[in-house]
């Protein structure tokens, strides 16, 4: 048994995603949930704002890491870098993210105006 924890180490390394329990993410997502984490510290009175109570213990809401992904995730799909999202998002772009409705995915090129490929 021993020889197989090794393994499971080295896979939990290379993922960054504990316990490989359901499917992990890909790089993109998990780039983002790093740098969601690093915004959230950037500001404590959000985090105050955003916290629940397990038992003695103030834990960060799992909606604060939800909203500040969704912002990061923008930001990064528009091409910035981890350090210009680090120094210039505010805690008002992450309280908004969940507001902004998503763009409609484009026509991609094809015919019929119901998304319908026509081969």
């Amino acid at each position: 048994m021993t020889e197989i924890e090794p393994a499971q180490e080295s896979d939990e390394e290379e993922s960054g995603w504990p316990n490989s329990q359901g499917e992990a993410p890909d790089h993109s997502a998990m780039t983002a949930l790093h740098l969601a984490h690093r915004v959230v510290n950037k500001f404590p009175e959000l985090t105050k704002r955003y916290q629940k109570f397990i038992g003695m213990t103030a834990v960060v809401s799992s909606a604060l890491i939800v909203l500040a992904s969704i912002a990061v995730a923008r930001r990064l799909n528009r091409g910035e870098s981890a350090e210009h999202i680090l120094a210039s998002i505010t805690p008002d772009e992450i309280e908004n993210a969940g507001k902004e409705k998503p763009s409609k995915p484009t026509n991609n090129g094809h015919n019929g105006d119901k998304g319908r490929f026509f081969h």
